[in-house]
Parts: C-alpha cells; structure tokens; sequence
C-alpha cells in the first residue's frame, strides 16, 4: 500500500513540475517578476517532492535482498 501511495505522489508531483514548465513557456501570467515567482515555486516543490519520493527505500524489497 505504501508503494502505491509513493507513486502517485510522485506522479502529482510530475504535472506539479510541468505545469510549472507549461506556465514558464506561456504568456498566461503578464507579470514577469509574478510569474518567475510562482514558476521556481512549482519547479521547487515539484523536484523536490520528486527527489523525497524516489529517495525513500521500499521496505518489503530491501528486506528481501538482505535475507538472501
């Protein structure tokens, strides 16, 4: 069940860091200084809960791999 959750948590935080992208390249957001802000605040948020997500071990695997 925890492996579940950590993909999709990990998936949100993939269209988190796209969206981000996706308003960097458009002109949705007139403001230059506005839109830096929110973008490196998506970008932020996005790769680090990626970099959280794929940095935690699977407990079930690993204890598998150690007992052989």
């Amino acid at each position: 069940m925890s492996t579940k959750k950590n993909k999709i948590s990990i998936y949100i935080y993939i269209v988190i860091t796209i969206v981000g992208c996706v308003l960097a390249c458009s002109s949705i957001i007139p403001n230059d200084y506005l839109k830096l802000v929110i973008v490196m605040g998506a970008l932020g948020v996005g790769l680090y809960g990626i970099m959280r997500g794929l940095s935690t071990p699977s407990t079930t695997e690993e204890t598998a791999i150690d007992e052989k």
